[in-house]
């Protein structure tokens, strides 16, 4: 409300002669019709014009006799956003609500609004009062007969309070907007940033692992690449031998050999020996590209990037098989390794993501087994195991390896920590693996270790369609 326009002020008496009374006081331009009156006598008696001060600020005033009635009008001018900024409450007001029930009332409709509670009696105490009402510093009390003056200073000085605590709302309400604006960018460039942590990790633990799947490809590769090169050394020769039986054959039709003869030939042995070994080499050969089929589908099953928030329903138990698959190459020389699966139902979730949950927890026991080799020269074991375990598919990564030493296990989902010399390790495995089970899918990630008998990682992943 700008200083131009006039307050709004309410009067709630039963008294007419009251209401008459505060228009005298508060009304300016009641007040400045009889200035002018005064003033054009007093130019008629004196000849000469005379300047006349006005007031800087006016009140539009609002009357009401019954309390029931004031209550309506405060409603009626928060819906039309033309609310009142002080009103002058009577305490009796009989036959109905008293101006404590009254103000009580305007309270639960417009709690800022600035009220001043006149009464010429004592009907209630201080304590009473502040009692029902709760007033805080909206309320001041009037005895009656009140002074012009005052009712003029209370009006102007309760506006004024009334529209800076107004002001101050709205710069409240303007920061607060302004807060959480900041706080939901933050959050946003947070989900973005873990978004893409999560994206570089994946994509980093794949070229971790690209050397060892390089290997891992390059032995079905030789024997799908000697199986060929066989081939193509047999296939000339049993051309040749196929033509030198055809022939022998036409010899025998002219009667030029015997048909014993032909069939002692070495040709007809050696297509023999090659037609025997024709089916292995293309088995080995098919056994080595499936080989590297699998490999390179769960590469990309892994390496797809799939929008955060689009989740689908996954088979974990493919999931674990994919993470075994890319880790081989990590746990196959120390490591004996083995996956106990049983019939889980799916969950929603990311498939790529929960893989590389997996596979980092896989990989994590498997250096654990590692220094465990070197210190003892035994290979270790890691078991994965799924099951349902009610509304959740769990996901065990199990290893007989040296334990979590006690003084770090608050510590391991802790982004960048590690206990790995520099350069070895991130400390980003764990962290990313708590983030996307237990903040992208509402699962649990605990473990479970004892020094000198090894560490339990277990996955909890709620079931597609159950209740969150």
């Amino acid at each position: 409300m700008g200083s131009a326009e006039p307050a709004r002020v309410l009067i709630v008496d039963d008294n007419e002669a009251i209401h008459a009374d505060f228009r005298r006081i508060l009304d300016r331009r009641d007040r400045v019709q009889r200035q002018s009156t005064l003033d054009e006598l007093e130019r008629a008696l004196s000849g000469g014009p005379l300047e006349v001060k006005r007031e800087s600020r006016s009140h539009e005033l609002t009357f009401a006799f019954q309390g029931e009635a004031a209550v309506r009008a405060v409603m009626e001018a928060q819906t039309t956003g033309r609310p009142f900024s002080v009103a002058f409450v009577d305490i009796r007001m009989p036959p109905g609500i008293d101006g404590i029930e009254t103000i009580a009332r305007i309270w639960q409709h417009q709690p800022q609004l600035e009220i001043v509670l006149c009464s010429a009696y004592s009907d209630y105490s201080w304590e009473d009062i502040t009692r029902r009402l709760d007033p805080g510093d909206r309320l001041v009390v009037l005895r009656k007969p009140f002074d012009p003056i005052e009712v003029r200073q209370l009006a102007a000085c309760l506006v004024q309070k009334w529209e800076r605590g107004r002001l101050l709302d709205e710069q409240l309400h303007n920061l607060e907007r302004q807060v959480q604006c900041e706080v939901e960018a933050r959050l946003r460039d947070r989900a973005r940033h873990e978004e893409e942590q999560r994206r570089s990790q994946r994509l980093e633990a794949l070229g971790q692992l690209a050397a060892g799947i390089a290997h891992e490809i390059n032995t079905p590769t030789q024997f799908a690449s000697s199986s060929l090169e066989f081939l193509d050394e047999i296939v000339p020769e049993l051309a040749q031998a196929f033509e030198t039986q055809r022939t022998l054959l036409a010899g025998v039709m002219r009667g030029e050999i015997t048909p014993r003869d032909a069939c002692t030939r070495a040709d007809l042995i050696t297509i023999n020996e090659l037609l025997a070994e024709a089916p292995r080499a293309i088995s080995d050969a098919r056994t080595g590209l499936a080989r590297i089929a699998k490999i390179v589908k769960t590469v990309r099953q892994n390496a797809h990037l799939r929008d955060r928030g689009c989740l689908v329903s996954v088979d974990v138990n493919e999931q674990v098989r994919s993470a075994m698959e890319l880790a081989h190459n990590e746990y196959k020389h120390d490591v004996d390794a083995t996956m106990d699966l049983g019939e889980v139902p799916t969950v929603l979730g990311d498939g790529g993501d929960l893989c590389l949950a997996i596979l980092n927890l896989i990989i994590n026991a498997t250096h654990a087994l590692r220094d465990k080799r070197a210190a003892t020269g035994k290979r270790g074991k890691l078991t994965v195991t799924t099951r349902a375990a009610g509304e959740h598919v769990e996901v065990i990564v199990a290893d007989n390896g040296p334990g979590i030493p006690e003084a770090i296990r608050e510590r391991v989902f802790e982004p960048f920590f590690t206990t790995k010399p520099v350069g070895q390790g991130t400390g980003q495995g764990l962290s990313i693996a708590r983030a996307t089970i237990v903040d992208r899918h509402h699962g649990t990630l605990r473990f479970e270790t004892e020094i000198g008998v090894g560490t339990r990682f277990i996955i909890g992943l709620p079931v597609e369609g159950a209740a969150s």
